[in-house]
């Protein structure tokens, strides 16, 4: 037998190893930092402290996947994460060099989804948590009702959100009416609080800051379930939701009344308004269902459900 008997790596390590070897970047940097025991705050600091700060959202969507590191800055930080983390010098950085592993496109602007010069903006710029939240939504649940007037009236919606950042701030919802001078109300809410609420009347919007009933540490999950009501009492013929992150799942539900159902409704995708439609989907309607529209690993943009009324 030999002198010293050399155990075998446990699975983690194994799982390590197989990581940085092939890749993906996101797989190795994840198991690294699981198997340091260090939490993303902490990570934080090291790098804080050697010149090179990055937040802790950052690293959590480097470790997600949800986007790479590419400038020069953050390079030097997942250099400096290597040695911090005990892996071996530039085995994350060329993992990163390698060909066929394209990274994740950062969150899109709000100008992008809204338009650049929609009245909306300087609303949202003022929240600071619309900009930089530490609130990621994972899978998002909407339950629109259409009345026999043909109009909107009531929005339930229930989220899931994940912690990515500490200290965990708040999110922010704006939902547009259908007519100038007619915002939605905000009139419930589950598991969350409204902390501030802005109404811009003549562009019919309303704007709402939420936080989770209780704290979250980086990395939990937690329910929020709100709802709005529409005043204006004008017919519509749509509704979309707007995405600057993935999202895993989202379900649109869309009921209408019974009797008075559209004539035709489908299903789209928009990169900017006024955009053309794409993924067009025809969605069946019927009397004992609500119209609805499932989409898996959504990316960034518009997307939502278009019907037309009989003459």
């Amino acid at each position: 037998m030999p002198l010293f008997a050399v155990p075998r790596p446990d699975l983690a390590e194994r799982e390590l190893a197989r990581a940085l070897a092939a890749g993906p970047f996101s797989r190795a940097l994840s198991l690294a930092i699981d198997r340091s025991g260090l939490g993303l705050a902490r990570l934080r600091d090291r790098l804080a402290a050697a010149g090179v700060p990055v937040s802790t959202t950052t690293l959590s969507y480097w470790r997600t996947g949800r986007t790479r590191p590419e400038r020069p800055d953050s390079l030097r930080a997942v250099a400096l994460l290597e040695d911090v983390l005990g892996v071996p010098a530039r085995a994350l950085t060329e993992l990163l060099a390698r060909p066929g592993h394209p990274g994740t496109p950062d969150p899109v602007r709000w100008e992008r989804l809204w338009g650049p010069r929609n009245g909306v903006l300087p609303a949202l710029r003022s929240f600071e948590a619309a900009e930089e939240t530490s609130l990621v939504v994972v899978n998002l649940h909407e339950e629109l009702h259409v009345g026999a007037d043909r109009s909107l009236t009531r929005l339930r919606v229930r989220e899931v959100v994940r912690a990515v950042e500490e200290p965990v701030q708040a999110k922010v919802v704006a939902l547009r009416g259908c007519a100038p001078g007619h915002p939605p109300r905000l009139v419930s809410t589950r598991y969350c609080r409204a902390v501030r609420t802005e109404v811009l009347p003549e562009p019919g919007f309303v704007l709402s800051e939420l936080v989770p009933s209780r704290s979250l540490s980086v990395g939990e999950t937690a329910i929020l379930e709100y709802e709005f009501a529409y005043t204006d009492g004008v017919p519509d013929t749509s509704y979309d939701r707007r995405f600057r992150h993935p999202v895993a799942g989202h379900l649109l539900e869309v009921h209408f009344a019974p009797d008075s159902l559209p004539a035709t409704c489908h299903g789209y995708r928009l990169d900017s308004p006024g955009g053309p439609e794409r993924d067009v989907t025809a969605v069946a309607l019927t009397p004992a269902a609500p119209a609805h529209l499932f989409t898996s690993g959504a990316g960034p943009g518009i997307r939502g459900l278009r019907w037309s009324w009989p003459s």
